[in-house]
Order: C-alpha cells, then sequence, then structure tokens
C-alpha cells in the first residue's frame, strides 16, 4: 500500500470517526463543517503520530537484528562523529559488516555507495551507539559517508577501494 492511499484512509476514517459526536444542533451548517473539521485534523494528527511511532519501532527492530553480523562476514570497525567517518580506506571484496559507531555529541548517520549499492541506516546513530551494516562488496570504488547537521550541510565522505 503506498503513502497516499494510506494517508487517504486514515483520513477518511478520521472524518468518518469524528462526524456527528458531540454537534449541536443550532449550529448553523458552516459552524457544524468548522467542528467537523477540526476534530478531523485532531484525529488525522494523532493516528499519524501512532503510525510514526509504531513504524520507528519496526525499523529499529529490523536494524537491530542485524547487529551480529554473519559468522562469515569480515567486521570492519567504522566511527563516526563531528570530524566525519575514520575507518580503513582499502577493503577486500566479499561479505563486510560495517561496526559503525557514533563517537560524536550528535546523530550521525552512515552511507556506503558504490558499484551498485547505496545503503544507509533508516535512523541516524545517537551519541555512542553502535549499528551494524552488511554488504557484500564487489571490487570497484565506494564513498563512505557521514550525514549529519553538525557538518553544517557538508557530507563528509572518505573514498573506499575494494579489491
Amino acid at each position: 500500500m503506498n503513502t497516499n492511499t494510506l494517508m487517504t484512509m486514515l483520513i477518511a476514517a478520521a472524518f468518518t470517526l469524528s462526524t456527528g459526536h458531540g454537534i449541536a444542533a443550532d449550529k448553523t451548517v458552516g459552524e457544524k463543517s468548522a467542528e467537523i473539521w477540526d476534530k478531523t485534523k485532531a484525529t488525522t494528527k494523532d493516528v499519524t503520530r501512532k503510525v510514526v511511532k509504531t513504524t520507528k519501532q519496526a525499523v529499529n527492530r529490523v536494524e537491530a537484528a542485524v547487529r551480529e553480523p554473519d559468522a562469515d562476514a569480515r567486521k570492519v570497525d567504522v566511527k563516526v562523529n563531528d570530524k566525519g567517518v575514520q575507518m580503513p580506506k582499502n577493503l577486500a571484496a566479499g561479505k563486510t559488516a560495517f561496526v559503525v559507531t557514533n563517537t560524536g555529541k550528535d546523530a550521525h548517520n552512515f552511507e556506503i555507495e558504490g558499484s551498485g549499492i547505496d545503503k544507509s541506516f533508516w535512523f541516524a546513530l545517537g551519541p555512542n551507539q553502535t549499528k551494524t551494516m552488511q554488504v557484500d562488496l564487489k571490487p570497484g570504488t565506494y564513498e563512505a559517508v557521514c550525514t549529519a547537521e553538525a557538518h553544517g550541510g557538508k557530507e563528509q565522505k572518505v573514498q573506499i577501494a575494494v579489491k
């Protein structure tokens, strides 16, 4: 189900649930419409917050499930912080588990791009948080990217050679 369909259904449900409840008969059509609209907006906001919260929880569970990389994956320690990405610049091809730790004071994210791979965490890592990202690296050139507001809108990148 795409986002537009979901939002349309949520708004329709909110409107349906809010119509007719607690509306005085002596009000004009305009007053009734305004009251219904206000209740619909409030219900839609509440439903949207709950959907976002549930989605974040699901994503965090999925990301948490990958904390322990496959036994045959090569572990690469990565640090992200206000200075960018610190990690090895030469890696061997094959199954690789990037064990990414945020050593900074702000939230940071990690992304690996190149040779058909463009992968990042769904949510940034908070200070002192560690997440694992597993990918199958092919020979080629990649960029490891740290994105964060602390970089002043500029991504911090590291070139990686995979052989």
